[in-house]
Protein backbone atom coordinates (compact mmCIF):
# COMPACT_ATOMS: atom_id res chain seq x y z
CA UNK A 1 0.00 0.00 0.00
CA UNK A 2 3.13 2.37 0.80
CA UNK A 3 4.73 1.84 -2.32
CA UNK A 4 1.29 2.39 -4.59
CA UNK A 5 0.36 5.36 -2.66
CA UNK A 6 4.34 6.48 -3.08
CA UNK A 7 3.87 5.86 -7.06
CA UNK A 8 0.10 7.80 -7.31
CA UNK A 9 2.11 11.20 -5.71
CA UNK A 10 4.99 10.37 -7.99
CA UNK A 11 2.33 10.11 -11.36
CA UNK A 12 0.64 13.10 -9.36
CA UNK A 13 3.71 15.40 -9.62
CA UNK A 14 4.62 14.92 -13.19
CA UNK A 15 1.19 15.14 -14.15
CA UNK A 16 0.64 18.35 -11.97
CA UNK A 17 4.05 19.82 -14.00
CA UNK A 18 4.30 18.29 -17.95
CA UNK A 19 0.63 17.59 -18.43
CA UNK A 20 -1.63 19.35 -20.35
CA UNK A 21 -3.92 22.14 -19.57
CA UNK A 22 -6.63 19.94 -19.57
CA UNK A 23 -5.30 16.99 -17.95
CA UNK A 24 -3.55 19.21 -14.86
CA UNK A 25 -7.28 20.79 -14.72
CA UNK A 26 -9.34 18.17 -14.53
CA UNK A 27 -6.69 16.68 -11.42
CA UNK A 28 -6.98 20.07 -9.69
CA UNK A 29 -10.16 20.71 -9.64
CA UNK A 30 -11.09 16.69 -8.69
CA UNK A 31 -8.78 17.55 -5.86
CA UNK A 32 -10.99 20.16 -4.93
CA UNK A 33 -14.15 19.31 -5.11
CA UNK A 34 -13.09 16.45 -2.65
CA UNK A 35 -11.83 18.28 -0.13
CA UNK A 36 -8.28 17.61 -0.58
CA UNK A 37 -6.89 21.07 -0.34
CA UNK A 38 -9.42 22.21 2.55
CA UNK A 39 -6.12 22.93 4.61
CA UNK A 40 -5.89 25.63 2.49
CA UNK A 41 -8.74 27.05 4.12
CA UNK A 42 -6.40 29.25 6.36
CA UNK A 43 -2.86 30.13 5.72
CA UNK A 44 -1.59 28.75 9.31
CA UNK A 45 1.53 31.09 10.79
CA UNK A 46 3.99 30.99 7.89
CA UNK A 47 2.41 32.74 5.17
CA UNK A 48 3.38 35.89 3.40
CA UNK A 49 1.24 38.22 4.37
CA UNK A 50 3.39 41.01 5.87
CA UNK A 51 5.40 40.95 3.09
CA UNK A 52 2.77 41.42 0.64
CA UNK A 53 0.65 43.99 2.71
CA UNK A 54 4.00 45.88 2.80
CA UNK A 55 5.26 45.98 -1.07
CA UNK A 56 1.26 46.52 -2.30
CA UNK A 57 1.38 49.51 -0.30
CA UNK A 58 -2.17 50.44 -1.01
CA UNK A 59 -1.94 49.36 -4.60
CA UNK A 60 -2.33 45.95 -6.75
CA UNK A 61 -2.01 41.77 -6.06
CA UNK A 62 -1.70 39.18 -8.52
CA UNK A 63 -1.85 35.68 -6.98
CA UNK A 64 -0.72 33.14 -8.80
CA UNK A 65 -2.19 29.83 -7.77
CA UNK A 66 -4.39 31.83 -5.28
CA UNK A 67 -6.34 28.24 -4.71
CA UNK A 68 -9.36 29.13 -2.89
CA UNK A 69 -8.42 32.43 -1.91
CA UNK A 70 -7.08 32.46 1.55
CA UNK A 71 -4.68 35.06 1.21
CA UNK A 72 -7.17 37.74 -0.38
CA UNK A 73 -9.88 37.71 2.55
CA UNK A 74 -6.90 37.07 4.95
CA UNK A 75 -4.93 40.43 3.89
CA UNK A 76 -5.47 43.44 5.83
CA UNK A 77 -7.80 45.61 3.48
CA UNK A 78 -6.12 48.64 4.04
CA UNK A 79 -2.84 47.12 2.26
CA UNK A 80 -4.46 46.96 -1.34
CA UNK A 81 -6.89 48.44 -3.44
CA UNK A 82 -7.30 45.68 -6.44
CA UNK A 83 -6.31 41.91 -6.16
CA UNK A 84 -6.58 39.48 -9.21
CA UNK A 85 -6.02 35.68 -8.21
CA UNK A 86 -5.52 32.97 -11.20
CA UNK A 87 -5.93 29.42 -10.92
CA UNK A 88 -6.10 26.58 -13.18
CA UNK A 89 -8.69 25.19 -11.02
CA UNK A 90 -12.78 26.09 -11.89
CA UNK A 91 -13.61 24.61 -8.17
CA UNK A 92 -10.64 26.94 -6.31
CA UNK A 93 -11.58 29.99 -8.38
CA UNK A 94 -15.56 29.46 -7.68
CA UNK A 95 -14.61 28.90 -3.99
CA UNK A 96 -12.28 32.16 -4.09
CA UNK A 97 -14.87 34.17 -5.53
CA UNK A 98 -17.71 33.08 -3.12
CA UNK A 99 -15.01 33.69 0.02
CA UNK A 100 -14.57 37.38 -1.83
CA UNK A 101 -17.93 37.79 -2.03
CA UNK A 102 -18.99 36.27 2.35
CA UNK A 103 -16.19 38.78 3.04
CA UNK A 104 -17.32 42.19 1.09
CA UNK A 105 -14.55 41.99 -1.13
CA UNK A 106 -16.08 41.13 -3.89
CA UNK A 107 -15.60 44.87 -5.42
CA UNK A 108 -11.74 44.41 -5.17
CA UNK A 109 -11.09 41.03 -5.51
CA UNK A 110 -11.53 39.56 -9.07
CA UNK A 111 -10.57 35.95 -10.38
CA UNK A 112 -9.99 34.20 -13.29
CA UNK A 113 -9.19 30.40 -14.24
CA UNK A 114 -5.94 29.66 -16.13
CA UNK A 115 -2.68 28.18 -16.27
CA UNK A 116 -0.34 30.49 -14.69
CA UNK A 117 2.22 29.41 -17.03
CA UNK A 118 -0.32 30.90 -19.99
CA UNK A 119 -1.48 33.75 -18.35
CA UNK A 120 -1.47 37.22 -19.78
CA UNK A 121 -2.37 39.78 -17.33
CA UNK A 122 -3.54 43.18 -18.36
CA UNK A 123 -2.55 45.31 -16.18
CA UNK A 124 0.99 46.04 -14.03
CA UNK A 125 1.15 45.12 -10.44
CA UNK A 126 2.75 46.22 -7.22
CA UNK A 127 2.75 42.59 -5.88
CA UNK A 128 3.02 39.27 -7.76
CA UNK A 129 2.49 36.60 -5.54
CA UNK A 130 3.27 33.14 -5.91
CA UNK A 131 2.22 31.25 -2.41
CA UNK A 132 2.88 27.96 -3.18
CA UNK A 133 2.87 27.48 -6.35
CA UNK A 134 6.05 28.25 -8.09
CA UNK A 135 7.27 24.40 -7.52
CA UNK A 136 4.23 22.92 -9.88
CA UNK A 137 6.13 25.06 -12.68
CA UNK A 138 8.53 23.07 -15.05
CA UNK A 139 12.27 23.83 -13.54
CA UNK A 140 13.72 24.81 -17.02
CA UNK A 141 10.25 26.99 -17.14
CA UNK A 142 11.12 29.00 -14.53
CA UNK A 143 13.11 31.63 -15.36
CA UNK A 144 11.30 32.19 -18.38
CA UNK A 145 7.97 32.47 -16.59
CA UNK A 146 9.59 34.91 -14.22
CA UNK A 147 10.89 37.04 -16.96
CA UNK A 148 7.42 36.99 -18.67
CA UNK A 149 5.73 38.25 -15.93
CA UNK A 150 8.33 40.61 -15.11
CA UNK A 151 6.47 43.21 -17.82
CA UNK A 152 3.70 43.46 -15.84
CA UNK A 153 5.38 44.84 -12.39
CA UNK A 154 5.22 48.31 -11.51
CA UNK A 155 8.43 50.74 -11.54
CA UNK A 156 8.81 49.69 -7.90
CA UNK A 157 6.49 46.29 -8.08
CA UNK A 158 8.33 42.84 -7.01
CA UNK A 159 7.59 39.41 -7.01
CA UNK A 160 6.88 37.49 -3.61
CA UNK A 161 7.22 33.76 -3.41
CA UNK A 162 6.49 31.14 -0.80
CA UNK A 163 8.64 27.90 -0.54
CA UNK A 164 7.66 25.38 1.68
CA UNK A 165 11.09 23.65 1.64
CA UNK A 166 14.52 24.86 0.12
CA UNK A 167 16.51 22.27 2.14
CA UNK A 168 16.57 19.26 -0.84
CA UNK A 169 14.65 19.16 -4.00
CA UNK A 170 12.93 22.47 -4.37
CA UNK A 171 16.78 24.20 -4.14
CA UNK A 172 16.96 24.92 -7.90
CA UNK A 173 13.67 27.01 -7.57
CA UNK A 174 15.29 29.21 -5.04
CA UNK A 175 18.44 29.22 -7.08
CA UNK A 176 17.14 30.44 -10.67
CA UNK A 177 15.37 33.09 -8.61
CA UNK A 178 18.76 34.17 -6.60
CA UNK A 179 21.04 33.51 -9.83
CA UNK A 180 18.56 35.84 -12.62
CA UNK A 181 17.21 38.73 -10.15
CA UNK A 182 17.34 40.93 -7.19
CA UNK A 183 17.00 40.23 -4.15
CA UNK A 184 15.23 42.43 -1.77
CA UNK A 185 14.25 40.31 1.36
CA UNK A 186 14.41 36.58 1.97
CA UNK A 187 13.21 34.78 5.27
CA UNK A 188 13.76 31.25 5.82
CA UNK A 189 12.92 29.56 9.06
CA UNK A 190 15.90 26.93 10.08
CA UNK A 191 13.49 24.23 11.67
CA UNK A 192 10.44 24.17 8.93
CA UNK A 193 12.64 25.39 5.62
CA UNK A 194 9.97 27.09 4.51
CA UNK A 195 11.53 30.27 2.81
CA UNK A 196 9.67 33.46 1.95
CA UNK A 197 11.76 35.82 -0.83
CA UNK A 198 10.79 39.07 -2.27
CA UNK A 199 12.76 39.92 -5.32
CA UNK A 200 12.27 42.17 -8.43
CA UNK A 201 14.19 41.85 -11.81
CA UNK A 202 18.00 42.77 -11.67
CA UNK A 203 18.91 46.16 -12.23
CA UNK A 204 20.27 47.31 -15.72
CA UNK A 205 24.00 48.05 -15.56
Amino acid sequence: MHLAKKARNVLRGVVQKYGPQSVKRSLWNAEFSTGQWDCLNTTGGEGAHPQVEKYANGGSVLDLGCGPGTIAVELNPASYTFYMGVDISDVAVEKAAKRAQETGRSERNQYRQSDILTYNPDRRYDVILYGDSIYYIPPRQVGAMLQRYSSHLTGNGVFIARLFDVSGKLRYTLDAIENHFDIVEKKINQETHVCIVVFRPAAQA
